[in-house]
């Protein structure tokens, strides 16, 4: 057994017993808005964040490895053999509120379902770190009942308030500068791809959505007061200053070709 798959096992061992622990404890389970409301009203501490840290681990060591792609068959106690594994895609990562005395902010998280079968029932996980992460930092998380093929989806999380106040190695209470956000961040999903689950983001660098912005139509107003314009034809000798006669179709008639033979006996006749 190399070195590489001996450290990757040993990782996963320790991080199952920590994620079941925490489980145990309830400081894990998927909660959502309502719930960080509850908890910032009750004053309970912030839920663990050892499965992030995980799953960052296993991010570094995947690319200082190489193997950022797995492409052979995988297999899933719950799945069987699956032949070609389907990827989650984060796609970004915008603030839709920022924090205030009374709650902590909320972001939008776009994901992709790079798969051909719909997906769903996984975790997404949003840390706030002052600088480095600590497995208590505070950590909101939700539920994903379900995403279909190729489908892309927008979500919103909230991290709790306590990411007002996190203490540094000093002692001090500072607000968090540093925004982790992880999809599948339990790991629960088969992926061809696990470095593109996770985003790393200074908060100052995290903004709104790009408003898209709407064409606007110039309207025209016609002037119906004004009398029509007239149109002149240029002149014979190329003056296109000089008035023209407006045409007629008798204009086209020469007089000379004409034949008036029997209309000049009639007219004797008529004498």
């Amino acid at each position: 057994m190399s070195r590489l798959k001996y450290v990757l096992l040993t990782l996963s061992f320790v991080s199952g017993l920590a994620i079941s622990n925490c489980h145990a404890q309830g400081l894990v389970a998927p909660v959502n808005a309502e719930n960080i409301r509850t908890d910032q009203v009750l004053g309970i501490p912030s839920r663990g964040c050892g499965h992030v840290i995980n799953l960052l681990m296993r991010s570094r060591m995947l690319q200082e490895a190489g193997q950022v792609s797995f492409a052979g068959p995988m297999f899933n106690p719950h799945l069987g053999t699956v032949s070609k594994p389907g990827d989650l895609q984060l796609l970004c990562v915008n603030l839709i509120a920022d924090a205030c005395d009374t709650a902590g902010p909320i972001y939008q998280i776009q994901l992709q379902n790079n798969s051909e079968i719909p997906v769903g029932n996984f975790r997404i996980s949003a840390v706030g770190a002052c600088g480095q992460i600590q497995p208590f930092s505070p950590t909101a998380i939700i539920t994903v009942p379900r995403i279909e093929a190729g489908a892309v989806l927008d979500l919103q999380i909230q991290l709790p308030l306590s990411c007002l106040s996190i203490y540094n190695p000093a002692g001090a209470a500072v607000e968090f500068d540093t925004l982790i956000v992880a999809i599948d961040s339990f790991d629960e999903l088969i992926e061809c791809n696990e470095v593109n689950n996770i985003l790393i983001l200074k908060r100052c660098e995290v903004t709104p959505p790009a408003a898209v912005e709407t064409p606007v139509v110039e309207e025209t107003t016609i002037d119906t007061t004004a009398p029509p314009a007239t149109t002149t034809a240029p002149a014979p000798n190329g003056d296109l200053t000089a008035p023209s006669s407006p045409s007629s179709p008798m204009d086209s008639i020469d007089l000379d070709d004409l034949d008036l033979g029997e209309a000049e006996q009639t007219a004797v006749r008529l004498r």
